[in-house]
């Protein structure tokens, strides 16, 4: 006669097994004691105290001081940030090698005739009518890298001439050299997606003018 041999398992109890049961558990205790804890409340509540509207309104207003408010431009990638968020250029003036033009051509001397010569701004790519930069470009220099969006990387453009400045939107369409078009659909979570690639077109500059 053959003997049969089963393995035996000992069964845990859920409440040792599962390491969440405990806090599903109190959980549940908790929403079972929401009658009891709810009498304690009172409806309407008491209106607030003269500190909890001292303090309301001193937040309000540290919120409200021109440092959050007022904007300024980057001296390194010109872009606005608050005047909160904007450090002196003066205390990274060791760092400003990073940004120079290393023989790329990335700025140009503004011409008033075609025959001038084309040269490049000697010193540092950076927006001279600003001496703040923002925290941003501050870290990237602190590594002794140059920012990704810092105009050195040929994102310069220069200064807008006083007549390309406050043009119309017919203005600006005619002065522009390209035109774009692409094809934007908003999907059904409401944010947009693109559909197509953007083509650029040359516009006829020359027959304008």
């Amino acid at each position: 006669m053959r003997s049969i041999f089963l393995p035996v398992f000992t069964l845990k109890s859920k409440k040792t097994s599962d390491p969440g049961w405990k806090e599903t558990n109190h959980k549940r205790k908790n929403i079972n004691n929401l009658d009891l804890i709810s009498k304690d409340i009172k409806f309407p509540p008491e209106p607030p105290s003269k500190v909890l509207l001292q303090k309301i309104i001193h937040g309000f207003s540290q919120a409200q001081i021109p440092s959050c408010i007022e904007e300024g431009g980057c001296a390194i990638c010109g872009i606005l940030w608050a005047q909160s968020q904007l450090l002196p250029i003066i205390d990274y003036k060791e760092k400003l090698h990073l940004l120079s033009d290393n023989g790329r051509i990335v700025t140009r001397k503004e011409r008033k005739k075609q025959s001038d010569p084309i040269s490049v701004i000697p010193g540092p790519i950076l927006n001279i009518q600003s001496n703040v930069i923002c925290t941003e470009c501050a870290q990237s220099l602190q590594k002794d890298k140059p920012p990704n969006l810092a105009l050195a990387n040929g994102l310069w453009i220069g200064d807008v001439p006083p007549v390309l400045q406050n043009l119309t939107l017919a203005e600006q369409l005619l002065i522009a050299r390209v035109r774009h078009n692409r094809c934007v659909v908003r999907v059904s979570s409401g944010m947009h997606k693109m559909r197509a690639n953007a083509v650029m077109f040359a516009n006829p500059t020359p027959k304008i003018y």
